[in-house]
């Protein structure tokens, strides 16, 4: 069986959605808002419900305000892409986990990315995101010692996957 060129082109484009959410989970769970901010066009919005709704600078602000005292682990699960021609959208299903190590406690939370995505000088950026929760819960952390002596992951330029940065150079 032939793949028809234009059948082509869609998965092409789904491979790069897929990666462009994967690139927000990684961008900001490593703090990484330079990085975070490409990846929306610059008339974007994102919408996080009652905490925060306006432009993508705004929020990445608004991100490095709230998430001081936090660690963050962004997960995503099933993604859904409709692609037509130079827009797209997307549901992307997420389980978020919030750690704060001041309080002794997590915030977990599972829900859904609504995207609205736009071709934007050659790549697919988000125009519209739009985040919904679908349960969640916090409860007290439990710092386990298996992972005690593994290699722990940071914020920034400390973080180990540094050494996999051919993979995240854009």
């Amino acid at each position: 069986m032939t793949l028809h060129p234009s059948r082509l082109q869609i998965l092409a484009d789904k491979q790069e959605l897929q990666e462009l959410v994967l690139r927000y989970a990684r961008a900001v769970d490593r703090r990484e808002f330079s990085r975070l901010a490409t990846l929306y066009h610059p008339d974007g919005c994102h919408d996080h419900g009652g905490m925060f709704k306006g432009r993508p600078a705004d929020f990445i602000e608004w991100l490095k305000q709230s998430m001081v005292d936090m660690e963050t682990q962004h997960l995503v699960a099933n993604s859904l892409f409709v692609v037509e021609s130079d827009t797209a959208r997307g549901e992307i299903y997420t389980v978020n986990f919030h750690h704060f190590p001041a309080s002794g406690m997590n915030y977990v939370a599972g829900g859904r990315y609504l995207d609205h995505y736009v071709r934007h000088d050659g790549h697919w950026v988000f125009q519209m995101r739009t985040r919904v929760v679908d349960w969640s819960e916090e409860r007290p952390a439990n710092a386990g010692m298996t992972a005690a002596t593994l290699l722990r992951g940071s914020i920034g330029l400390d973080d180990p996957s540094r050494s996999l940065s051919p993979f995240y150079d854009d």
